[in-house]
């Protein structure tokens, strides 16, 4: 059975259908995620992983300069109040990428990725949902080189003991790049597709992973980072990417959008009504790519969230429901998984709106290539 995700991220569903015995196959444009995800799929010998390690760790202890130590906000030479990594930590890890060249691949690729989880645990700042937020007391902290080979060890650690236990993963790949182009081009035929594609709630997901893009070599300016922000999903207003030229996904999307233009003066950013507009046509193209390289039975799983802007709801789960049956798609369910906390940005500002506050929900979506009991398919009028 081949079980693809065109938004693989770090790679939970290929390497989830490669523990069960299957061929799972991911997408992802975001290269440090990649990177992620080809990385879990790796095996290797353990006493040559800890061979790697010991000779890395070694290495770490005296540092060398990185290129980051003056750019941005990364360190204290970038010239800003607040910076993301103490100087030493820099050179720790710097030191560390340099030393694992000279392992073999797979070893090479594993401690790079303990190194950059080692490197994110002596952060100034840690992840917070939408954005990098400063530690309380960051400055008291004092992280430095010492504290990033502990938590490599830490992490080899882990790593070590899943080498012991996990299975092969013979066949199963991860394909770096945007699955709009790569699905229309030379994808192979599925069974199952599961997938969760960024969620319409204005959030560039390239953003929060600048600090392992750059410490990575995965870019090497914002420059290089603004041309992988370019290439994801439409579901930001971050840069300036390509107006959306489509506007017909169905009667549900119509009557939100007008409503949404119609109170376009109260949203934060004016770009968001056509940044709705720019991802329902992404992930049109997406379901009608995935659609031909369906196999007789295959079924499609995207799990996604519904948004608000403004006091008005989006009903991702369903527009969304609807554009697929418009793809050729059969609908088998819209199920809610869960009902999210509404964001006070959406709703703070509508005490009129009190009793009609929708409550915002993730579902997941499940289409077939054919019909299933009930199933249906709309006729694209």
């Amino acid at each position: 059975m081949v079980v693809v995700d065109p938004f693989c991220g770090s790679g939970t569903v290929p390497l989830a259908a490669a523990s069960l015995g299957h061929r799972g196959v991911g997408l992802e444009v975001n290269p440090f995620l990649a990177f992620v995800s080809r990385t879990k799929l790796v095996q290797t010998k353990p006493y040559l992983f800890a061979r790697g390690t010991d000779r890395v760790i070694r290495k770490m202890s005296a540092g060398v300069p990185s290129p980051l130590e003056s750019y941005s906000t990364f360190s204290s030479g970038g010239g800003a109040d607040k910076w993301l990594f103490n100087r030493s930590v820099l050179r720790s890890f710097e030191a560390g990428w340099h030393a694992s060249e000279d392992e073999p691949p797979n070893v090479r690729s594993l401690l790079r990725l303990s190194l950059l989880g080692a490197a994110m645990d002596a952060c100034n700042a840690v992840r917070d949902g939408k954005c990098l937020r400063y530690r309380k007391d960051w400055e008291g902290l004092k992280f430095g080189g010492k504290d990033v080979v502990e938590a490599l060890r830490n992490r080899v650690a882990v790593i070590a003991e899943d080498l012991k236990n996990t299975a092969s993963a013979d066949g199963s790949r991860i394909v770096r790049g945007d699955c709009r182009q790569r699905l229309s081009q030379d994808f192979e035929p599925f069974d199952v597709c599961v997938t969760s594609p960024p969620y319409l709630n204005s959030f560039d997901y390239s953003d929060v992973y600048r600090p392992e893009l750059f410490l990575g070599k995965f870019v090497d300016s914002n420059e290089a980072l603004r041309v992988v922000r370019l290439r994801t999903l439409r579901s930001h207003v971050q840069v300036e990417w390509p107006k959306p030229t489509l506007d017909d996904f169905g009667t549900l999307y119509r009557s939100r959008i007008e409503k949404l233009r119609s109170v376009s003066k109260e949203l934060w950013s004016q770009r968001i009504p056509l940044m709705v507009q720019a991802y329902f046509e992404d992930m049109t193209q997406v379901l009608l790519s995935l659609r031909r390289l369906a196999k007789p039975d295959a079924s499609l799983w995207l799990v996604v969230s519904t948004s608000a802007y403004a006091g008005v709801e989006i009903p991702v789960d369903l527009i969304l429901a609807e554009i697929g049956m418009r793809s050729g798609w059969f609908l088998r369910e819209v199920g809610v998984l869960r009902y999210l906390r509404t964001s006070g940005q959406h709703w703070n500002r509508w005490e009129a709106l009190a009793g009609e506050k929708p409550q915002l929900r993730e579902s997941v979506v499940i289409l077939d290539a054919k019909p299933r009991g009930r199933g249906k398919r709309a006729s694209g009028k």
